[in-house]
């Protein structure tokens, strides 16, 4: 029993630790974005989702283990940070925008 146990506690110690980051960039300007979840580091996430926005853009946040949106109107954005499910993050972000603005994406881990 002990050998099955301290088995048992070497496979957890050595699996990998799950993706929790991820990002979203945006160009204000295009009202384009991107948007990446599920990446092993900050650095693989803020890449991922300044690829998928595309040329002008900006990073405009990153999550570990949480969830952030983006929401934006004519002329503004808003975004939030730091929210437990996705509801609440772009209910934060509409929030932020102001009147008129809708949320655009989110990213959870």
């Amino acid at each position: 029993m002990k050998a099955l146990f301290a088995g048992l506690i070497v496979a957890l110690m050595s699996a990998p630790a799950l993706a929790g980051w991820g990002a979203i960039a945006y160009n204000s300007q295009s009202a384009t974005w991107g948007e990446a979840h599920g990446h092993n580091c900050y650095a693989d996430a803020v890449n991922a989702a300044m690829s998928a926005c595309g040329a002008g853009c900006n990073l405009i946040n990153w999550e570990q283990n949480s969830c952030i949106a983006l929401a934006d109107g004519p002329g503004v954005w808003g975004e939030s940070h730091g929210y437990g499910d996705s509801s609440s993050a772009t209910q934060a972000a509409e929030n932020a925008c102001g009147a008129g603005c809708s949320w655009r994406v989110w990213s959870c881990n």
